[in-house]
């Protein structure tokens, strides 16, 4: 008999799946904390608002 897997998380209809490595500045890091502690959110979304934000600038 198999169990299944509970899944964990909230459903989503754009899952996070990938994943990106780049290097920062501790600055940096500390800027995006910043923005994520003033959004109460965690640093990734503040980094995808920042991106939604740029392609809003540039008209894309």
């Amino acid at each position: 008999m198999a169990v299944e897997k509970k899944k964990l998380g909230r459903p989503t209809d754009n899952p996070r799946t990938e994943k990106v490595g780049f290097r920062m500045s501790p600055a940096e890091i500390a800027d995006i904390q910043k923005c994520a502690d003033a959004m109460e959110t965690q640093r990734v979304n503040a980094v995808v608002e920042g991106i939604n934000l740029l392609k809003k600038k540039l008209g894309i």
